[in-house]
């Protein structure tokens, strides 16, 4: 086997998303189905295919690949945890939302002063 030193100065591809993330701040809960237990917190972002769970809790246990549900009051999104980062729970939806229904969903629980600033 023989190393290029050529390889180390390459760039990486960029990770791009496939959906626009909306920055947000809504109380919701999330629940993980198989075990039931549920974590009070805030989705801090949003967009169509996921969200960044940001649980009130001061330590984040490591999850990944477990099926959750966002409750945002009777609104109630079914996922998946991708990965724990130091934001919080990155998580995929099941099925993509309609652009309209985010956006009604964002003026629905974001706080009209957020929403001006």
């Amino acid at each position: 086997m023989r190393l290029s030193p050529f390889g180390l100065f390459r760039r990486k591809k960029a990770f791009s998303r496939a959906a626009v993330r909306h920055a947000c701040q809504i109380d919701c809960e999330l629940l993980l189905t198989d075990s039931m237990v549920s974590y009070d917190g805030r989705l801090i972002d949003i967009s169509v295919g996921g969200a960044m769970f940001r649980p009130r809790l001061v330590y984040l246990m490591n999850r990944r690949s477990e099926p959750v549900e966002l409750r945002l009051g009777t609104f109630v999104i079914a996922g998946e945890i991708m990965g724990t980062m130091s934001a919080g729970f990155g998580i995929r939806f099941e099925q993509e939302m309609d652009e309209q229904n985010l956006l009604a969903l964002l003026a629905r629980f974001t706080d009209p002063v957020q929403r001006a600033a």
